[in-house]
């Protein structure tokens, strides 16, 4: 009763990994190339916001943090924002200053304080296990399954560990990445 509930980190796995099964099913059996290029520039979005976006919220919340505990006022944590998003856009698009409250509006970092770390490891655990499910094929699948059926019993390093993955080895990481690339290879 006290493991069930899997670690952050491992939350987001299985619905992320469904998710890129359907992508490549519905890739497969789509022949309009328009609409698979539409399909592929979504799913490296949704990568981009599940990834790095969320990375940037992680950065600020940090800085947030720490200007709290020196008595940071609101504008200067919203200038701080700013920068944060500045520095996460550069000069690929025109960042409004509207956009300088947009942290007050995200509910993780009151709710769940550090809570969007899991959103950018959970989608690169999955890319990656999902480039060794496409190497093994239904090979992989009992593995894959065992490591969700543990839920929070270890800490992910062990219970990848159990399914052959060696959470320190970026061979594995960039295996996520061939994914990615395969993907936008197709169009």
């Amino acid at each position: 009763m006290l493991t069930f509930q899997a670690p952050l980190p491992l939350a987001e796995t299985a619905s992320v990994f469904s998710e890129m099964l359907l992508t490549d099913l519905l890739l497969e059996r789509e022949t309009d190339a328009a609409a698979r290029r539409d399909m592929i520039a979504a799913k490296i979005d949704d990568i981009y916001a599940t990834v790095l976006r969320q990375a940037f919220f992680v950065l600020f919340e940090r800085r947030a943090h720490r200007m709290a505990a020196q008595g940071a006022t609101i504008d200067e944590m919203s200038a701080a924002y700013l920068e944060n998003l500045h520095a996460q856009f550069g000069d690929s698009i025109e960042v409004d200053e509207i956009f300088r409250h947009e942290w007050i509006t995200i509910p993780h970092i009151y709710h769940v304080p550090f809570y969007c770390y899991a959103y950018s490891f959970g989608m690169l655990l999955s890319l990656s296990l999902y480039g060794r499910y496409k190497q093994e094929g239904a090979g992989f699948v009992p593995g894959f399954m065992r490591l969700l059926a543990h839920g929070g019993s270890a800490s992910p390093e062990d219970l990848l560990g159990e399914v052959g993955v060696d959470m320190r080895d970026p061979g594995f990481w960039r295996g996520g990445f061939r994914v990615i690339e395969e993907m936008i290879a197709q169009v």
